[in-house]
């Protein structure tokens, strides 16, 4: 199940004895946590019938799921990052016979915070029991209202435009988001509308947005300003590599940008093919025009081969990034539509 299927079986309070927490979105897995603990565990009794275990052995786990809940219907007992999920070990007889036995008056809850091994007994045992409920990224729409809805719990507005552009500047991790989030609306009155001015002046940007501003500034003819930006990133410890990866990402964006145009794709048939926020999807298609063909061409074919060379071990990682910009740089000249 997801995370939507798990609110509704929350709120219908029927609620498994056996669950397990998987996927990539850790502040969802976390708040999806939160709701449960809210909805088992009375207030005030919480410490006495709650049990978290880290990698116990299954004596241990057993034993917490027998105990019977104190002044309330249920107890939770949650195993994080058991070793039969995450590592090499496996689940014992024992412990895989008990999942089927877990008393109604327990939610016994396997939460992971690294990647589990779906090969896994412990794992296929779960599955078999429909425990699982995985925790994806949030996309598109059900991102932008995740946005507006965090700025309206903490008393301000925020359109779908300016909630867009916050994803794309920050990324659309939620929990680096609330963060954001939090940041802005404390920042102006309450009930006053969120400005785009506020995320561009408050908000962190993320690597890929910083490359983008890079880009940006390179077909601007910014040379300070690109080199500025990508200093910055070093200094805040993103990786050299991850950067190149991005900038070249960025131009075989804007080589499939030249190729639509040509091929006289309309502007909203761009807009939804690049998947992403339309101001972005605008700005995106401004840097392409700034090229002609051949040199959004050259562009990538620049990046790749550095990338390529860095991974191969035929170039130093160390000053490649420096490298690329420097002859994106010398490739920027005033263009003419090709």
């Amino acid at each position: 199940m997801d995370r939507k299927d798990f609110n509704s079986i929350l709120s219908r309070n029927q609620i498994p004895s056996l669950l397990l927490f998987e996927g990539e979105e850790e502040y969802m897995k976390q708040s999806a946590l939160s709701n449960l603990r809210k909805k088992l565990l009375p207030e005030g009794m919480e410490d006495l019938n709650e049990t978290v275990l880290d990698a116990p052995e299954t004596d241990m786990l057993i034993s917490a799921s027998e105990t019977l809940p104190f002044m309330a219907d249920r107890r939770l007992v949650i195993v994080r990052d058991h070793p039969a999920l995450i590592g090499r070990a496996e689940a014992d007889d024992r412990l895989s016979a008990y999942l089927s036995a877990v008393p109604p008056t327990t939610v016994l809850l396997f939460y992971c915070t690294k990647k589990p091994d779906g090969r896994k007994k412990l794992y296929t045992t779960i599955k078999k029991q429909n425990g699982i409920v995985i925790f994806s990224p949030l996309k598109d729409r059900e991102l932008t209202s995740f946005v507006t809805s965090a700025f309206k719990d903490l008393g301000r507005e925020c359109d779908d435009r300016t909630a867009d552009f916050l994803i794309f500047t920050c990324g659309s991790d939620a929990g680096r988001l609330m963060t954001e989030i939090a940041k802005i609306a404390s920042h102006g009155e309450a009930g006053t509308p969120v400005h785009p001015d506020e995320v561009l002046t408050l908000a962190t940007p993320s690597a890929e947005c910083t490359v983008f501003q890079m880009v940006d500034a390179v077909v601007s003819g910014q040379n300070d300003r690109a080199f500025i930006l990508m200093r910055n990133q070093l200094l805040n410890g993103t990786d050299r590599l991850y950067m190149l990866s991005m900038l070249l990402r960025q131009f075989r964006l804007l080589q499939h940008i030249r190729i639509m145009q040509y091929e006289k794709c309309s502007k909203d048939a761009i807009r939804a093919a690049l998947g992403v926020p339309p101001f972005a999807a605008d700005q995106y298609m401004r840097q392409a025009t700034m090229y002609t063909n051949a040199q959004i061409k050259q562009a990538v074919s620049i990046c790749f081969n550095t990338e390529y060379a860095v991974k191969s071990g035929r170039m130093n990682l160390e000053g490649s990034l420096e490298s690329v910009m420097l002859k994106l740089l010398a490739l920027r000249t005033p263009s003419s539509d090709a």
